[in-house]
Parts: structure tokens; sequence; C-alpha cells
């Protein structure tokens, strides 16, 4: 990595004889965050969105203000494109941070589509393969960059969320397979309705028996067992984690009693089997990023992280590790509530945020519903009579700044979240460390490197997890 600019981005640049202006600032998460901190529009900047198909790569460059327009881009290239995986992304810009595209394809052989529009702006800005700094130039400089670049109308403003086109934010050849699109709601009538809500689905009712199981003092270990022995898949699920290398067990693990007394503790498998068995309710689309497959993955990994957190440096802040679990395995509840409430608009959500993988989702669903996955989730939570941690951490896990009843648990979802999106997965903010949330918990990065090396070690467990519970 090169102390200024990526590399190729640097030597494509010296070479061409191009000057530019560099801005460092502190690492953030987004382009709005940057264009702050170096006190600049966000209109000046322009980001790149790396897209594919059968017959190869493009890299679509835009306004920071805008979304793709994939109706567009069919048209212009005849081609049916879609967002890369950031796997893909990571290893064709293998020279820059995780989640910085640079909007230059040519130093990476990369096919280039560019918005006009960009090319009328006095001053472009852009992140040149990093984070904590911006580049910026004259529109003249950045033109000729892109002399051999393709231009065409392909983005549109971020104020058309509001207007909720659903052909504007389907990939293309897919609104023929999308009936439910037919029954959105406007957006001001979801928000009415949301607020209106008066009856929430009902706990099911085995998370019902955990649930006063936990409220009741006296219970012990056999009364755990026997509620959850009579879900097979429960059992399965709880089973299968107690065997895992997480917690360098060594013996035999053949009986939730053994799991229980031997491995995983009373007061974790309580909270582990209530949020399984109150996720039973709802059977959201699989596909996506929003969707069941990766909802669950991210759910099994946050939990086992929220949870080892908890265990090993909870003690000063009375982080309990079953607690901690449950929050990290519920944070993002809200979405399958959504889905189950507006399905149409689920629907939708799910396909914009998986073609602006680098706009917040928060962001997003606010524009597109006029509500958020976190206060849907904790008024569900409360609902159903959830420990008030738990309703704390689904209400502030994306607010860093959240100081107040249970922040622990709030700061500890936000850093499980911001540690798994270090490593591809989930939802969390991207860019520097949550300082904030690190200083209110009393902890640095370096003691938790060994956690997250321990988590990932157990893909194939935590996977199988969230696979089961997915299907």
């Amino acid at each position: 990595m090169n102390p200024e600019l990526a590399n190729r981005i640097q030597t494509y640049l010296e070479t061409r004889g191009i000057a530019y202006r560099l801005h460092a600032h502190s690492p953030t998460e987004t382009l709005a965050e940057a264009a702050e901190r170096s006190q600049l529009g966000l209109q000046c900047l322009v980001r790149a969105v790396l897209l594919s198909d059968a017959r190869g790569l493009v890299l679509a460059v835009l306004p920071a203000n805008h979304l793709l327009d994939f109706h567009a881009i069919r048209e212009c290239l005849g081609r049916d494109l879609q967002p890369v995986d950031r796997p893909v992304a990571a290893s064709t810009f293998a020279d820059c941070e995780s989640g910085s595209v640079p909007p230059i394809g040519a130093p990476y052989g990369l096919t280039t589509l560019v918005h006009t529009a960009v090319f009328a702006q006095p001053t472009v800005c852009f992140e040149p393969g990093l984070h904590d700094r911006l580049v910026c130039m004259t529109g003249e400089a950045f033109t000729e960059l892109h002399r051999d670049s393709q231009r065409a109308e392909i983005a549109r403003p971020l104020s058309v969320l509001e207007s909720r086109d659903v052909r504007e934010f389907t990939l293309p050849g897919q609104w023929e397979r999308m009936p439910a699109l037919q029954g959105l709601h406007p957006v001001d009538d979801i928000r009415e309705r949301i607020t209106a809500i008066d009856r929430l689905p009902a706990m099911p009712a085995m998370a019902r028996r955990l649930l006063r199981l936990r409220n009741d003092p006296a219970a012990d270990v056999q009364d755990l067992v026997e509620v959850v022995s009579g879900d097979p898949s429960l059992t399965a699920q709880i089973l299968r984690y107690a065997r895992t290398g997480f917690f360098n067990y060594a013996g035999r693990v053949d009986t939730l009693d053994q799991a229980i007394t031997r491995v995983l503790g009373f007061e974790t498998v309580l909270n582990m089997a209530l949020g399984l068995a109150a996720s039973k309710t709802f059977r959201n689309p699989a596909d996506g990023p929003l969707g069941l497959q990766a909802f669950w993955r991210h759910a099994a990994y946050g939990a086992a992280l929220a949870q080892g957190i908890a265990s090993r440096h909870g003690h000063g802040l009375d982080l309990k590790p079953g607690v901690a679990y449950l929050a990290g395995l519920l944070h993002n509840f809200g979405f399958l509530l959504l889905g189950h409430l507006y399905r149409s608009e689920f629907f939708l959500l799910n396909k914009v945020v998986a073609a602006n993988p680098h706009i917040p989702v928060v962001l997003i669903e606010r524009r597109l519903i006029g509500a958020s996955h976190t206060e849907l989730g904790a008024r569900l939570m409360q609902e159903w009579a959830m420990p008030e941690p738990v309703v704390t951490a689904l209400r502030e896990h994306h607010n860093e700044m959240y100081s107040g009843a249970h922040d622990a648990y709030a700061g500890l979802v936000y850093l499980v979240d911001w540690l798994l999106r270090r490593e591809g997965l989930g939802d969390g903010a991207e860019g520097e460390p949550p300082t904030a949330v690190l200083t209110r918990l009393g902890l640095e990065l370096e003691q938790l490197d060994e956690l997250v090396e321990a988590c990932l070690h157990e893909r194939q467990g935590l996977d199988a997890m969230a696979r089961q519970l997915a299907a």
C-alpha cells in the first residue's frame, strides 16, 4: 500500500501528469462523513460500484448522492449486470482498503461506464482506495482520466427513493417475477400504519414457555431440559453450538444436560433457546443481503462473538454472557418483522440494499419506508416482554453515541457489528474503529482480535447453524 494513494491509482495519476489535491481526514464509514470531515460538499464526490455478468466486470461511476439505474445500464450496454460480492471486489482492488472502490477503472483493466453528469462538475473528489483521504481535481482532469470510458445517464438522485417507482430499483429481467411488489404502500401510509400498530405477531408457544422459565427464580437445569427437549431441532442446534471449539471443552457432549452443566451454562442455554424459538414465526425470502440466509449467518456469528466478549471482558460492566448472546442473535429482528408486516416493501428494500452496498441500510430504509428495523424490532421485543437490555440493544445498535440505560449491551452489539463488517459479514458500520464505544466498554481492539479469530475458526459450525435456521 502506497503511503499516499493506492498503488495503481498513484501510478496512473503520475504517468498522466494529473494534478490533484489531497484531503486527509480520520477514517470514515461513508463518503458523506468523508465530505463533512474534509469540509467539502457531497455534490463534489463521486463513487464507483463494481458490477458483473457472465461476460465480465464493469465499473460504474456516479455521483455519491445518486443511485444506479440498472435499466439504463442495460439499455446502454445490453447487459444484465449486478453488484459483485465483497470478495470479488477485494480481489479486483487488491491494493485498496476493504470497501474502498476507486472511480477509475483503467488501472485495473476494467471497462468503465460513467454517469454523464459527473463530467459537468467543476471539481471532482473521490476515495483513492483508502478510507482516510480524498483526492480532488478539476472536472477537466477527471474527464481526461476517463477519455476512453463510456458515458451514459446511468444514475438517479437519492431523492427518487421517496417516489418509490418500483421499476427504478429492480434489476433488469426481475420485474415479471415480482408480483408481490404490486402491493406497495405509500411511505406516509406505512409511517401511519407502524405508529398505529395495535396487534403485533404473537410470541411462539415455545418462546413463551422459555420466557416464563426465565422469569422463574426457582427454575433449574431439569426444568430447562424438559422444555427444550420438546423441540428436536432446537435441541440439535444447542448441542451443535456446545460442541464447537469456541468453548475449549475436550469431553463429549451428547445430551442437553451435559451441554448446560459442562459447557454453556443455564443462562446461556436459556437465552439461546429463547432467541431461536422466538424466530420461528417469521418466514422471509431467503436470498439477498436482508434475506434469511444472510440474516441468520450474521445473527449466529454476532451472538457467538457478543457472548465471547461478555464472557471475557464483561464482568466490570455487568454484561451477562447469556443476555449478550440473545442481544447479538436478535439485534436485526426488525427485518423479520418488516418482512412479515410489509412483504412488498421488504422485497424492495432487499433489492435496493443489494444494489447499493455502500449506502448505510438505515439511510435507505428511512427514505424508502419511513421507518427502521431498529425501531420495529425494539417495539416487538417490548410487546413480547423480552429483557430490557435486549430491547435497548435492538433500538440503539446503530447509534455509536447512545448513552443511557443498558448502553453496555447496545455498545457491545454495535462493536460486534463493526468487527464482523471488517470480516465481510453483516450491515455494521465501516471505517474507523468505534472509539466512543470502545472507551465506554473499557476495551482495546487488540483485546478482541483473539475472540474474533476464535469465532471465525468455528465457521463450519456457525454456518451449519445458520443454514438450519434459514431452512
